[in-house]
């Protein structure tokens, strides 16, 4: 259900995080005795500030990719999201303490402009984020960095889990989504696959014969305002085509 998939994310983004800790613990320990190849302004100090940058946002990529709706998904965002910070940690690096290499970088940015018009203007709070993880490694502020990333990817967590800013709806939709199969226990997992990702919550209610060799299965389904359920329902079936028969939604009067 959505309570038992929120906690599995929140786990791999406290072990992750966790982890990520337990490195740079070790790096910042270790990092003296390697000699000046790995000193300020190094190809290894570059290494590590980009290194970080990456590891920083892949989170905040990977909460954009598990949370986002499939009709706003915008798989160039992540990518970008990825890239970015990469990028502007290398480039922090080059313009540190010049104030010249400063204005040419800003009048080579003016001279060179991007466009891309984003599906949800709430992606582009991604992109801030990226420029900020990128920042912050290019200066080596990397506790600042870890920080922001850490309570962004919580925060987006939360709101996605709990729908907080969702216009609410006039009458929360209920139903039982029937879906008929031949191969119950290929069924039963395919399906549960999709509803972990779109209703609110659900449970299975009833498995009973409804012909010969067909099995009914039977969902409770509470769904999110965003969710119609005629998308639910062609949700199950593309991605539990080969083990249905058939799939509707009745909905609750």
């Amino acid at each position: 259900m959505s309570e038992r998939r929120a906690l599995g994310m929140v786990a791999n983004l406290v072990l992750y995080y966790a982890a990520l800790g337990g490195v740079a613990w070790l790096v910042d320990r270790w990092l003296p005795a390697l000699g000046p190849f790995f000193a300020e302004k190094s190809p290894g100090a570059a290494a590590i500030a980009m290194l970080g940058a990456l590891a920083l946002v892949c989170p905040v990529a990977w909460m954009y990719m598990k949370t986002k709706p499939k009709a706003r998904y915008d798989s160039s965002l992540v990518q970008t999201v990825i890239v970015l910070p990469v990028v502007i940690a290398g480039v922090v690096l080059i313009v540190r303490d010049s104030i010249a290499l400063a204005f040419s970088l800003a009048g080579i940015v003016a001279a060179v402009r991007f466009r891309n018009t984003l599906k949800d203007t709430k992606d582009a709070v991604y992109v801030f984020l990226a420029i900020a993880v990128g920042i912050a490694a290019g200066v080596q502020s990397f506790s600042i960095a870890f920080v922001v990333s850490l309570i962004f990817a919580f925060l987006v967590l939360v709101l996605w889990r709990y729908d907080i800013g969702t216009a609410p709806a006039t009458e929360r939709v209920r139903g039982r989504l029937i879906a008929e199969t031949a191969i119950p226990t290929a069924a039963h997992p395919a399906i549960a696959g999709v509803l972990e990702q779109h209703p609110r919550s659900w449970k299975l209610i009833a498995s009973e014969s409804a012909a010969r060799g067909i099995t009914s299965l039977t969902f409770l389904v509470s769904l999110r305002p965003r969710t119609p359920p005629d998308e639910l329902v062609a949700a199950v079936r593309r991605d539990a085509a080969g083990q249905i028969a058939s799939a509707r939604f009745d909905q609750d009067s």
